[in-house]
């Protein structure tokens, strides 16, 4: 794995880490209940990383009708850039990091192609003509989910300029542009609802936020849910017993797959833990703690 794939490393060779990971090591978490991708875990479509963009499937098949995908894509910097084409069901990406630059319409303009910063939230519709990528100085790292079959189809190219970004192709959601539950942020845990209604049927995503100390309890979902950690260390447990020392620790980069009817619960313990969770509503919580 190159240099370009080292912010979704783990940096395990940290003395002030070693309890944690010694920890992580002996506790037993239920597998029918979750499992993990941590990035040096990853399975990169070209291990070298010596193409214009790489990629990994972190879940689902993203070539089966009507299959729930996610997965990792890369677009290496050096001005490399998808040329104009459209999927046929609708797609989700939320940047990882770096600037992701996205355009529409035919006129393959990248000079007004517009910048997609660090945890802005896109959503690309089903046929609206679309192309995006890196410049020249700058990585972009996704995370691209969605329905499949996933296959691209490209549009007649033409000559000229874009123009504004066509909110028939592409809408966005930036950082600061996120509408909190608690807008006061006085709360142990806050939310940020990106696309969706999780108690409703189709696709959501929002972003969660832990304050140090705190912790969902034991409960269960109807559905399988994915989550990606965007910072912090989320502690993560299983069973229906709420023991914050019997959790393992995932770093800013894991990926966590929470498997239907099965019971688990998570938080933070001395910093604040970032998550972003997608996944198929209706996604109740039902409670499950041992009484």
């Amino acid at each position: 794995m190159t240099a370009r794939h080292q912010y979704w490393r783990l940096a395990i060779i940290v003395p002030a880490l070693a309890i944690g990971f010694a920890a992580q090591a002996q506790v037993q978490l239920n597998p029918k209940a979750l499992v993990y991708q941590t990035p040096d875990q990853f399975k990169w479509r070209d291990p070298g990383n010596t193409g214009p963009n790489n990629g990994a499937s972190l879940w689902g098949d993203a070539t089966k009708e009507g299959d729930f995908y996610g997965g990792i894509t890369q677009w290496n910097k050096g001005n490399n850039f998808s040329k104009p084409h459209f999927h046929p069901y609708d797609r989700f990406i939320f940047v990882l990091s770096g600037t992701w630059w996205v355009g529409s319409g035919t006129a393959w303009d990248k000079d007004s192609s517009v910048q997609m910063k660090t945890g802005t939230f896109v959503t690309h519709f089903a046929n609206g003509v679309h192309w995006d990528g890196a410049k020249q100085d700058e990585d972009a790292t996704l995370l691209i989910m969605g329905k499949g079959p996933a296959a691209s189809k490209l549009a007649t190219e033409t000559e000229g300029k874009m123009g504004p970004l066509n909110p028939a192709a592409a809408t966005y959601i930036t950082p600061d542009q996120r509408k909190w539950r608690d807008p006061t942020d006085k709360s142990p845990t806050n939310a940020a609802m990106l696309v969706g209604d999780e108690s409703k049927t189709g696709f959501y995503a929002y972003i969660n936020v832990f304050k140090p100390g705190n912790s969902s309890r034991p409960h269960y979902h109807p559905n399988d849910r994915y989550i990606t950690v965007l910072k912090g260390t989320w502690w993560v447990g299983t069973g229906n017993k709420h023991d914050m020392n019997a959790t393992v620790p995932l770093k800013a980069g894991t990926v966590v797959t929470h498997f239907k009817n099965e019971i688990h619960y998570d938080g933070a313990k001395d910093e604040e833990a970032v998550v972003l969770i997608v996944g198929e509503g209706p996604a109740t919580s039902v409670q499950a703690e041992a009484k």
